[in-house]
Parts: C-alpha cells; sequence; structure tokens
C-alpha cells in the first residue's frame, strides 16, 4: 500500500471527515438535551445506540473520512454516555448511587460520591471506552469502505 492510500484511509478526506464529526457532535448535542429533559437516552436506557455506533463508523468508511476519525467519533460518543450522567449529577447534586445520573457498569457495584462515579466514568471511558471504539471503528470503517470499494466498482462497470 502506497504512503497516499495509507494517509487517505487514515486521516480520510477533509470534507467527509468534518461531516462525520459534525454529525457526531450534534446527535450528542441533541442526546444532552435530550437527558437534560429527562428523556431516557443514556447508554443503559436506549438501545438505538447499538444502531447508532456501528452506524457512524461503516458512514465514516462509506464517505472516506478516515479510519482515525471514525475511531475519535466512536469514543466521543462513548466518553459521552460515560461521563455526562454522572457528570449532571455531580454538577446538580442530584446524584444518587442507584439513579440515572451514574454511568453503565457491572451489576452491584457502585461508587460512593458523585465525584468518585465521576472519576470512575472518565477511567472506563479512557480505558475500555478507547479499546471498544478501536475495536468498533475499525471493523465498521472496514465494512463502509468495503462498501464504498464495491459501488465504486459497480458504477465503473
Amino acid at each position: 500500500m502506497d504512503r497516499d492510500r495509507a494517509r487517505r484511509h487514515l486521516a480520510g478526506a477533509s470534507r467527509p471527515r468534518a461531516a462525520v464529526a459534525g454529525a457526531v457532535v450534534a446527535l450528542l448535542a441533541v442526546a444532552s438535551v435530550a437527558f437534560l429533559a429527562g428523556l431516557p437516552v443514556a447508554l443503559t436506557e436506549f438501545t438505538g445506540w447499538l444502531l447508532v455506533v456501528p452506524g457512524v463508523a461503516v458512514a465514516a468508511g462509506v464517505l472516506g473520512a478516515g479510519l482515525v476519525p471514525a475511531v475519535g467519533s466512536l469514543w466521543l460518543v462513548g466518553l459521552w454516555g460515560y461521563v455526562f450522567p454522572p457528570l449532571v449529577g455531580y454538577l446538580s447534586g442530584e446524584w444518587a448511587p442507584a439513579g440515572r445520573y451514574t454511568h453503565p457498569r457491572m451489576m452491584g457495584f457502585a461508587y460512593g460520591s458523585a465525584r468518585a462515579e465521576l472519576v470512575g466514568a472518565l477511567e472506563t471511558s479512557v480505558g475500555s471506552g478507547l479499546v471498544l471504539a478501536v475495536v468498533v471503528g475499525t471493523v465498521g470503517y472496514g465494512v463502509g469502505a468495503g462498501l464504498r470499494w464495491v459501488a465504486t466498482r459497480l458504477s465503473s462497470s
């Protein structure tokens, strides 16, 4: 694989990269407002995230946005999902060990304070969240890039 091709797959094209990043930021802004309004949009409450997250990676591959922006966008979704609810609970003072202001975790495990919950969410999103974003992002981007390749071959024949 030559250098330009590798760069194109890693960094992507400027417009698609901005489109994917902008779409994810807009999605998270809408999800934040919905969460603040009391709607069940947290990672553990809204199963639509199971379609949205891989869909972002596939779209990044189809559009040619690049692998790094795809993984980064997925990690941003994970960071939001783990950190935003505890941050709201911490800032509002409405945090409780079993409330909606906690981050996804194993059953039976709880933090003793809102601050500890927030720190635990940051640690989890940086550690496990980044690994998951790399795995899902790489597979999804590969599928999307493959779809783009097939579409290009079919349209040229």
